[in-house]
């Protein structure tokens, strides 16, 4: 049933359109009164003052420590990456917010202000097709603006959430370097104990054929890459004679830079092939864990990651966890990693 104006009268299609393109016009004119604050204001909250300056604080009070503490730092140094990543989240995701809020606004008062929709040219117009076409032309930049707004919505939420993420993130490095140096004296009595070790070169057989000297041998279990320090290997002998034999026990990886590649870490796996070990392995990775946690003072472990957390000896103690890295073998679901001093 075609529409009735005020005075009964059949109002023409084109002149319906034009009508809601009133509404449209409004509604586009007071887009940018209803939008979300812009980023750093009272609707996304701002991202902590000057977190790269910050960070460049914590990034030297780090290096001091990493010098001193012999390198290896882990959850300081995934610490620092997480907050780094979030603190260019949290920015990138500002700036897009602002970009698209500006955008929206634009067009809203564009539209309205320019006479580039002009509904009167529309009612008034000779050609109905030509009104008809640019009343459709306003609903769809109705219906558009409107999506913006909502990604908008969207954009603020997740710009909020980045940039608590990055101050929590940068707050953890903080303790972490705080809690490091708060252990200084009792550290540089530790490493004065062990001094630094590298694996022997090639001492007593260069041909290689009894073995690597620097190896261990008499072992329970399968040893990939066997050599290692002194020191490495007297830890690999303690642990595989009381929990062994484990699947494969993996040590030197040349060219890796932390401690497989200087012959100061082993892998004792507890499953093959990337799986999650079962219940009995977890259990059997548990006590090798807290054995080598137990024995750390006697045989100068440094520290020990399994299951995605890692107990280094160097802090004040206790458990960490650590970023997830993407698989079960890089989040050590399937073996415990040692690394001595």
């Amino acid at each position: 049933m075609a529409a009735l104006d005020p005075y009964g009268r059949k109002r023409s299609p084109f002149r319906v359109r034009a009508a809601r393109g009133f509404a449209v016009v409004a509604l586009l004119g007071a887009a940018s009164a209803t939008l979300p604050a812009a980023a750093g204001a009272a609707g996304v909250p701002a991202a902590p003052k000057d977190p790269g300056k910050e960070l460049a604080k914590l990034e030297k009070r780090a290096t001091q420590l990493s010098k001193e503490y012999r390198g290896e730092l882990i959850t300081l140094d995934e610490a620092k990456k997480a907050a780094d990543r979030a603190r260019k989240d949290a920015e990138r995701l500002a700036q897009e917010f602002d970009v698209a809020r500006s955008d929206v606004s634009r067009i809203a008062a564009s539209t309205y202000m320019t006479g580039q929709m002009d509904t009167t040219s529309m009612i008034s117009a000779d050609d109905p097709q030509a009104a008809v076409r640019g009343a459709a032309v306003m609903e769809h930049l109705s219906r558009n603006n409107g999506r913006r707004i909502q990604s908008l919505e969207k954009l603020s939420a997740q710009a909020a959430q980045s940039q608590k993420t990055a101050r929590t993130k940068v707050d953890q490095v903080r303790r972490e370097v705080e809690d490091l140096e708060s252990q200084r004296a009792r550290v540089r009595k530790l490493l004065a104990k062990y001094k630094p070790e590298r694996p022997a070169a090639s001492a007593g057989n260069s041909s290689g054929s009894a073995g690597r000297p620097d190896g261990a041998s008499g072992t329970k279990s399968p040893i990939t890459g066997n050599s290692m320090t002194a020191r490495m290997r007297t830890a690999l002998v303690a642990i595989d004679g009381k929990f062994g034999a484990f699947p494969t026990i993996g040590c030197s990886r040349p060219g890796d830079p932390q401690d497989h590649g200087s012959g100061r870490a082993c892998d004792f796996m507890e499953s093959t092939a990337g799986r999650m070990p079962s219940a009995s392995a977890r259990a059997h990775g548990d006590a090798v864990a807290q054995y080598v946690i137990d024995n750390g003072s006697r045989l100068g472990i440094k520290y020990v990651i399994w299951r995605q957390r890692i107990y280094d000896m160097r802090g004040s103690g206790g458990w960490r966890q650590m970023e997830d890295r993407g698989s079960i073998t890089q989040n050590h679901y399937d073996h415990v990693h040692v690394s001595v001093l």
